[in-house]
């Protein structure tokens, strides 16, 4: 099982069934660290262009191998929540994961969202794969080598442009910024005076290891505007001791079976989230595991609107291990989320614009790519979500990836909170529902309150339908 959790692509095969027309097929890769059913019912939709009303039905392929005449029985079995599709990943996805749509009637169907759906068909470069896994993704993505090669190519000028490579190391254009140059942004009484010109220069060097602790807070826009020295290290404590209420206060906001709901979900991801570096190597109950843990968990319990999703455990991971120390910590992860909590929405806006983004910054930078992508009907550029959704974070060694990160966000404009950063989230409404999400059949008002990605099946009746 250790094996399977720890698989970064899963081909698929999907077998689509409408009526008297003719059967399709459709093959693609996905990352299951990230693949929720929601994210595979929008790829099912993209890869099939299916429009306008639909409602269709999910189920994969368990192979039962048993002793019977036949050698086992072929079973197929419904998808109707996360839960079942870990289960499928984890059980039925060797050497691919076979699915079958049966789509429905238009009548009476829910409207989906018209959005360019998005998918985490990831390409991953062949020096990060075993070889098998190589030949399996170059079986499951359509454009197979050439693309590999061509988005290895780009990738490698991001990274270039970044100051890695995995050639010949280019070097940036300053050292990283020192704690005596970090002072010369700060007036008399500690106040930070030149944010602007102080993002600047980390953008063309970085930030010291040592002094990242600090700054980041900067990067991150958890203080607000004008705080002396003293200031910041009361507001800190001040925060600090806010973050332990808030955990103390778990059981009185969430149900007992919410919050044990929430925290498997949690701890499933982090007992998977960077786990071949120093910090949070060892046991699955070390302190560092426990505390990511428990700051997602809190995020997911104060945020309900947002709850929790697959890939946070990859934001707060980094700040974290910077930080290193858990209230610090979800403060500043509090603070990105601010900005990224979009990314996670269900009904897919913000990531459909950066990927509107990113298509026109490909057409205006690398015209003769961009052509070659359209002519292989990959010009979704849907290999790129997993980028856009952690901002590059999985694709960098974890030491790097702090460096990109921080150099990533220097080039955004300050945005403090106008007194201080949120800590808690606004409710959700009794009885409402958030775009795209489905209830539950029979009425039950604790169901409604969940958000997508917290919402455990209903067992009681059948299934409404893949939630768009």
């Amino acid at each position: 099982m250790a094996a399977e959790d720890e698989r970064e692509v899963v081909r698929v095969r999907v077998k689509k069934c409408e009526g008297a027309q003719p059967v399709e097929f459709r093959s693609f890769a996905v990352d299951p660290q990230i693949t929720s059913l929601d994210v595979l019912h929008h790829i099912l939709i993209r890869a099939f262009e299916l429009k306008g009303k639909c409602h269709f039905g999910m189920s994969y392929l368990r192979r039962d191998h048993g002793s019977g005449e036949n050698g086992g029985e072929e079973v197929y079995l419904s998808l109707l929540s996360d839960w079942d599709l870990d289960t499928a990943f984890a059980n039925a996805a060797t050497p691919c994961l076979l699915l079958k749509m049966d789509v429905k009637p238009a009548e009476d169907s829910p409207v989906l969202e018209g959005w360019d759906i998005i998918s985490p068909k990831d390409v991953i470069g062949s020096d990060l794969l075993p070889g098998e896994r190589r030949g399996l993704v170059a079986a499951a993505l359509p454009f197979t080598q050439s693309l590999l090669s061509q988005v290895g190519r780009t990738l490698s000028r991001v990274q270039q442009a970044l100051s890695w490579s995995y050639g010949e190391e280019v070097k940036p254009f300053k050292p990283p910024l020192t704690d005596s140059e970090f002072h010369s942004f700060l007036n008399g009484q500690g106040q930070l005076c030149r944010p602007e010109e102080l993002r600047l220069r980390i953008y063309h060097g970085g930030v010291e290891p040592s002094l990242r602790k600090v700054v980041w807070r900067y990067l991150l826009n958890v203080y607000p505007d004008g705080l002396t020295g003293q200031e910041r290290m009361d507001y800190m404590k001040r925060k600090s001791r806010e973050y332990e209420r808030l955990k103390r206060e778990w059981p009185s906001r969430v149900p007992a079976s919410d919050l044990e709901f929430i925290r498997s979900n949690v701890v499933k991801d982090v007992l998977r989230t960077d786990r071949t570096h120093v910090y949070y190597a060892g046991s699955e109950d070390s302190p560092h595991l426990t505390a990511l843990a428990d700051l997602l968990t809190t995020y997911a319990i104060t945020h309900p609107q947002v709850s929790y999703c697959q890939g946070m455990s990859d934001i707060a991971s980094p700040i974290l291990a910077v930080m290193d120390n858990e209230a610090h910590a979800y403060i500043c992860f509090c603070g990105i989320m601010k900005r990224l909590e979009g990314n996670f929405a269900p009904d897919g806006h913000l990531m459909s614009l950066k990927f509107q983004h990113l298509r026109i910054l490909l057409q205006h930078s690398d015209p003769e790519f961009y052509a070659y992508l359209e002519s292989c009907g990959a010009d979704g550029l849907l290999f790129c979500y997993r980028w856009l959704l952690l901002e590059l974070k999985r694709e960098f060694a974890f030491e790097h990836a702090l460096r990109m990160l921080e150099v990533s966000w220097s080039s955004l404009p300050p945005d403090p909170p106008e007194t201080e950063v949120e800590l808690v989230g606004p409710p959700l409404e009794v009885g409402g529902f958030r775009p795209g999400e489905s209830g539950l059949e029979g009425g039950k008002a604790e169901g409604q309150q969940r958000t997508r990605h917290m919402l455990r099946p209903s067992r009681e009746g059948p299934s409404a339908g893949p939630r768009g």
